[in-house]
């Protein structure tokens, strides 16, 4: 009997017949099988993994996010204004950002 395969590719709509026999192959595979969903037109899959394989892998996201320090810019920057006033001009420009602009849809 050949291994199954760790990572396999089902369109969506084929996965829907086989539902259960896919969660059968990854709740019987190892923690790194994997079966990806993919529908016409979508950017990228989704993927259908163990319970204890996503909780791995938030754990290890969880963890690179604490030990990854805050970026600092060090040299010889010299500001024109005060740093109250650059502050300040930078809170403007990240809301800026953030509003919501109309789409020109034509």
């Amino acid at each position: 009997m050949s291994k199954p395969k760790k990572r396999i590719s089902v369109s969506i709509s084929s996965a829907r017949s086989r539902l259960f026999e896919l969660a059968d192959l990854v709740r019987q595979g190892g923690d790194d099988t994997v079966v990806v969903f993919e529908q016409r037109g979508a950017a990228e899959g989704l993927a259908l993994v163990r319970e204890s394989r996503l909780k791995y892998l938030e754990s290890r996201v969880r963890e690179l996010d604490k030990t990854q320090k805050p970026f600092q810019l060090r040299g010889s920057l010299k500001l024109a204004v005060t740093e109250d006033e650059f502050e300040a001009e930078l809170k403007d420009i990240r809301r800026g950002w953030t509003r919501e602009t109309p789409l020109d849809v034509t």
